[in-house]
C-alpha cells in the first residue's frame, strides 16, 4: 500500500508541475529579462527568407539589447536602444551607426521597417505607446494583437506555453516570426551590456 501511495504522489507531482509549465508567463508584470528566440524572417521585396538566433536584454521601456547570430553562430548585428537612441554594428560589413531610433534601423538587420521600441511590447506583452495602435487581448488579460493601419503593420502573439510564445510582425515588405525559447525574468549580467562602442577599423555612420 505505502508502494502504491508512492507511486500516487509521485504521478501527482508530474501532472501539477507539467501543468504548471503550460501556464503562460504574464510577461506585462516583468520589469526586466533575457530571452532567447529563434526568428524566422521573410523579405518579401528580394523574394527571400532565413532563421536567426536572437538573445535578447531589456528594462521595461527603458534598454534594449539585441544580438542577432546565423544559424552556424556567425554574428550578424548588435544593437542597444537606450531612451530614443539607438547603436548598432553590422560585423559582415565592419560598420557602426548610432543616432535617433527610426523605422529605418531594422531594415539592414532583420529586413521588417519597424522601430526597435516595439520590441519592448513584443517582448513584455504590452500595448505600444503610440495611440495609432489598437489592440485585442483575451478574458485573462494576454494580448493577441495589435494593428497600426497607418503604417500598414500588424503583431500577433500566438502559442504561449509557459515561458514560450511565438510573436509575428506583418508587413507588406518583410515579415518576422520569433519564436521564445527561453526566458529568465532578470537580467545576470553586467549592466555594460547596454553599452556599445564601435569595434576598431569599423566605418562609422550616422543615422539619418
Amino acid at each position: 500500500m505505502s508502494v502504491l501511495r508512492s507511486m500516487l504522489s509521485a504521478t501527482f507531482v508530474v501532472i501539477f508541475l507539467t501543468g504548471c509549465s503550460l501556464v503562460p508567463t504574464k510577461y506585462d508584470e516583468v520589469q526586466e529579462g533575457q530571452w532567447e528566440a529563434k526568428v524566422l524572417v521573410k523579405d518579401h521585396e528580394n523574394s527571400k527568407s532565413y532563421i536567426v538566433k536572437m538573445d535578447a536584454f531589456a528594462v521595461r521601456n527603458q534598454s534594449l539589447r539585441i544580438d542577432v547570430t546565423a544559424a552556424l553562430g556567425t554574428p550578424v548585428a548588435s544593437l542597444v536602444l537606450l531612451g530614443d537612441d539607438v547603436k548598432y554594428v553590422l560585423p559582415r560589413k565592419k560598420s557602426y551607426y548610432e543616432g535617433k531610433s527610426s523605422e529605418r534601423v531594422l531594415k539592414p538587420i532583420l529586413s521588417v521597417p519597424v522601430d526597435p521600441k516595439l520590441f519592448y511590447s513584443m517582448l513584455f506583452d504590452i500595448v505600444p505607446a503610440d495611440e495609432s495602435w489598437s489592440c485585442e487581448k483575451t478574458e485573462q488579460g494576454f494580448l493577441t494583437s495589435c494593428k497600426h493601419d497607418a503604417k500598414g503593420l500588424v503583431v500577433d502573439w500566438k502559442d504561449r506555453k509557459g515561458r514560450k510564445k511565438s510573436v509575428y510582425i506583418k508587413h507588406k515588405k518583410a515579415s518576422l516570426q520569433m519564436n521564445v525559447t527561453w526566458f529568465k525574468p532578470s537580467i545576470e549580467t553586467d549592466r555594460d551590456v547596454f553599452s556599445l562602442n564601435a569595434p576598431k577599423k569599423y566605418k562609422k555612420f550616422r543615422i539619418r
